[in-house]
């Protein structure tokens, strides 16, 4: 099956959506002139986001936040919330997005079938996925289990709703949503893995059933993608995923995760990768190695507000001979 995957933005149905993300963007974005260019704006500040220009997206929805509030501009400041809860969230920055999130769906709360409410709600599945809050993201799916339409933004929930799925164990549900994203996908012929990387995620959960040359297949697809079309997180992503599956390269692909995702500034996916490469680098009887990645891996799950990776990175920890010690506090505030 030849999928393609679209950069999901903001919920605007009648804007292209498909981004390449190898485009580095250079040149700064001029603030909005008026309340009439802020859709302009967004879209140029969500373009940011998917070529992994995280910190200058961030401070962009700031800007826009701004202008929105004093234009009293209502759309605009919902949509402004929910792109810097995507962007908070990519950084790492989970409790940030969570508010941010809370914040946009208090404005979004008339219709939760409308195109901005159903991306927001993707998001904030995400969010609380990423922070173990799997009851939590349960709840936003309420009214959302059955099929869903094509459009990008419930593209964006099906995928959401797959990866909870495999979160909650339920794999063939899991399964189902991940395959019918890419089948979707595939009319859109943009098959790149920077925005819904299904294929790792299908391949996750097929580890969990033992499916696992078929889990090896699909991820190397995703990895020889990702080699081709970038960012460079979705190359650690893919990395990630194709080290966990057993029988794989293993600790060699783990080890290239860490490196790629050590330069990108997605925090999260960086502290994923460590713990995993951590565990992997245990089983080869690596414990001191092991030890060190994965201090490393639990301080900064601890830091993007992840309780769920902190203690497996804690438990990992200690299953590599780490001393017992309490989970580290935050070292930064959460922004």
């Amino acid at each position: 099956m030849r999928v393609s995957d679209n950069r999901l933005g903001l919920a605007d149905p009648a804007r292209n959506i498909t981004s390449s993300p190898q485009v580095r963007l250079r040149a700064p974005v001029p603030p909005p002139a008026d309340q009439a260019d802020l859709s302009r704006y967004l879209r140029a500040t969500a373009a940011r986001a998917d070529a992994d220009e995280l910190e200058t997206a961030f401070a962009n929805c700031g800007v826009a936040l701004d202008a929105a509030g004093r234009w009293r501009a209502g759309p605009a400041l919902a949509a402004a919330y929910s792109l810097r809860a995507s962007v908070g969230r990519r950084l790492g920055r989970l409790a940030g997005a969570e508010r941010d999130g809370e914040l946009a769906a208090r404005m979004l709360a008339d219709d939760p079938w409308d195109d901005a409410a159903v991306l927001l709600r993707a998001r904030r599945v995400s969010t609380r996925l990423d922070t173990g809050d799997v009851p939590g993201a349960e709840k936003l799916l309420i009214g959302f289990r059955g099929e869903l339409t094509d459009t990008p933004s419930m593209l964006a929930l099906r995928y959401a709703r797959g990866r909870f799925y495999a979160c909650a164990g339920l794999v063939g549900e899991a399964l189902a949503d991940l395959f019918a994203c890419g089948e979707r996908l595939a009319a859109r012929q943009a098959d790149r893995p920077g925005v819904l990387p299904w294929r790792s995620a299908a391949a996750a959960a097929l580890v969990a059933t033992g499916a696992t040359e078929a889990a090896a297949r699909l991820v190397a697809a995703e990895v020889g993608l990702a080699r081709r079309s970038g960012p460079a997180s979705a190359l650690g992503r893919a990395l990630r995923v194709e080290g966990i599956v057993p029988g794989g390269p293993g600790i060699g692909a783990l080890d290239e995760a860490v490196k790629v995702l050590q330069r990108s500034p997605r925090r999260f996916e960086y502290a994923q990768a460590l713990v995993d490469l951590g565990t992997a680098l245990n089983a080869a009887r690596r414990r001191p190695q092991a030890r060190r990645v994965l201090r490393e891996g639990l301080q900064i799950a601890v830091d993007c507000g992840s309780p769920a990776l902190a203690a497996r990175a804690q438990s990992a920890y200690l299953a590599a001979g780490g001393k017992p010690r309490p989970i580290p506090s935050q070292r930064h505030p959460t922004v």
